[in-house]
């Protein structure tokens, strides 16, 4: 990790040393300090993200583009601030000062929209990913549920292992949809579970009706 960080600080540090030595080639003007200023943001931006990103290895990967769209974005600044720069140096007043900011800040802004962005994509990849969990979860439960009837009653052994296949295959997706066959699911199972309930071969047949019914209306919502 150590190294990881080192490597990070070493990149940083000599696009930084690249973009200071500037100051010994280019004639110093506002034009030249603004670029300079962007430069050192954008370097700033990219190391920060790198060193996050090593060190949140929970991040990855949904953080792993925020590295690469800084050093795009430090990429096309440089570019915009090289037209600048040596247009100035060519023809003199080529160009406003004004439009040279104005055309750095929209360009920041561009990028970091795009930052945002992906924040909330990430927000909606953890929320969907903990709902599919959540859901696989409750099917492995029932699974289990199927399982220890199985090892109490080892005699039906056929039919519940029928049942816990069919649960182990059934697809966790999560949709109002679903809601009544998982309840039926797990009403019936309760029911097998129950001395009284009767048939174990009847409530089997049941069961895996209830989750092919259920499979099927999957497959149609997709």
């Amino acid at each position: 990790m150590n190294s990881t960080r080192n490597s990070i600080i070493a990149v940083s540090a000599i696009m930084f040393v690249i973009a200071s030595l500037l100051f010994l080639i280019i004639p110093i003007t506002p034009t030249f300090l603004i670029a300079y200023g962007f430069a050192l943001l954008a370097i700033a931006m990219f190391c920060g993200g790198k060193l996050y990103l090593s060190a949140s290895p929970g991040a990855y990967p949904w953080f792993a583009s925020f590295p690469k769209t800084i050093l795009r974005y430090l990429a096309v600044q440089a570019v915009l601030s090289a037209i600048f720069v040596l247009r100035e140096n060519i023809l003199p007043g080529a160009f406003s000062i004004t439009w040279f900011v104005l055309l750095h800040i929209i360009l920041l802004a561009f990028f970091a929209i795009t930052l945002i962005m992906l924040h909330s994509g990430k927000e909606i990849i953890e929320k969907k990913d903990a709902e599919i969990k959540q859901k696989v979860s409750a099917l492995r439960l029932m699974q289990a549920d199927v399982d220890l009837i199985l090892r109490n009653n080892p005699e039906h052994a056929e039919c519940l292992n029928r049942v816990s296949e069919a649960l182990k295959y059934s697809d966790p997706m999560i949709s109002p949809a679903l809601v009544a066959y998982d309840e039926q699911i797990q009403r019936k199972i309760i029911e097998m579970n129950d001395p009284a309930s009767g048939n174990f071969s009847q409530i089997c047949e049941k069961l895996l009706i209830l989750i092919a019914d259920r499979n099927n209306r999957v497959k149609l919502m997709k």
